[in-house]
């Protein structure tokens, strides 16, 4: 089975306090049709006390840019496991970036490593398997209209519940409360996070689909999720269903006018926009 893609979507978003200028943002997208791979990684804002990279915008979009690079480069099929794959990958990232920065990683401030979420896909023979770390998103839609999410639902309801609780600090205490979590995110053996440890490679969370000719599936990091996730201004059948008829673009405009305004509860997420990356394809 191949894939065919039908768009690419990378919008940034604002940063911690809402007016940041950005550039590229912390969200990569990357494909090969000819593997039949895609996916999206959503660099997680930074918070450490000093920069480890200096030549990306940050280094959230250092380890996204690093990592997307590792996938574009290999092919799945020549390796024996998709634990090996993403190994192979992650130790790329780390050697690069042992290289780019005069930091001891080993010694860095955990709240300063760099973390992304990711989803990746590979259509294989008449399967689709879907690889997730952190709280990206893929939905898949069949011609007679079937739709299916994966996502990580405890992720998603946790994030909720923190943010309100670090909205309700002043900006000191926030950041010092975000630096704590991602020192725990950095710290705790095995979290299902991509960064700088290859054995994260160990954690994957995996799921494998049957899925006929002319589905679609649109990938996607939870910042373009919050159109049906936070905001509740479609369902995931209405998403696919309006991507299918006019594309990703008219979606991304409605999730950036919505959050002009003034209906969005501030309380529910920590930025009030944020990176929005997809992929849109069929089978």
């Amino acid at each position: 089975m191949s894939i065919t893609i039908i768009e690419t979507l990378n919008w940034p978003g604002g940063g911690l306090a809402g007016h940041e200028k950005k550039v590229t943002g912390d969200d990569r997208f990357g494909f090969d049709e000819a593997a039949g791979t895609a996916w999206v990684l959503d660099g997680a804002t930074d918070l450490g006390p000093y920069r480890l990279f200096g030549k990306e915008e940050s280094d959230a979009a250092w380890v996204a840019e690093a990592l997307n690079r590792e996938l574009m480069l290999r092919n799945p099929a020549a390796f024996e496991s998709l634990g090996a794959y993403f190994r192979d990958a992650l130790s790329a990232v780390r050697k690069r970036a042992e290289k780019e920065t005069r930091v001891k990683l080993d010694h860095a401030e955990k709240s300063t490593l760099p973390i992304a979420s990711g989803m990746w896909m590979w259509a294989k023979n008449d399967d689709v398997t879907f690889v997730r770390m952190g709280d990206c998103i893929a939905v898949t839609a069949t011609p007679d209209g079937d739709i299916e999410v994966f996502e990580h639902r405890e992720s998603a309801d946790l994030e909720t519940e923190t943010s309100k609780k670090l909205n309700a600090m002043s900006a000191e205490e926030k950041l010092e409360g975000l630096r704590e979590i991602r020192a725990q995110q950095n710290t705790i053996d095995g979290y299902p996070i991509f960064g700088l440890k290859p054995d994260a490679a160990e954690y994957l969370i995996v799921e494998t689909r049957r899925l006929p000719e002319a589905s679609h599936i649109l990938i996607m990091s939870d910042g373009l999720w919050r159109l049906v996730d936070v905001y509740g201004l479609m369902t995931a059948q209405e998403l696919m269903e309006r991507a299918i008829a006019g594309g990703v673009e008219p979606l991304a405009k409605q999730l950036r006018e919505f959050e002009k305004g003034e209906a969005q509860d501030e309380s529910v997420r920590i930025k009030k926009s944020d990176d929005a990356c997809g992929v849109f394809l069929h089978l």
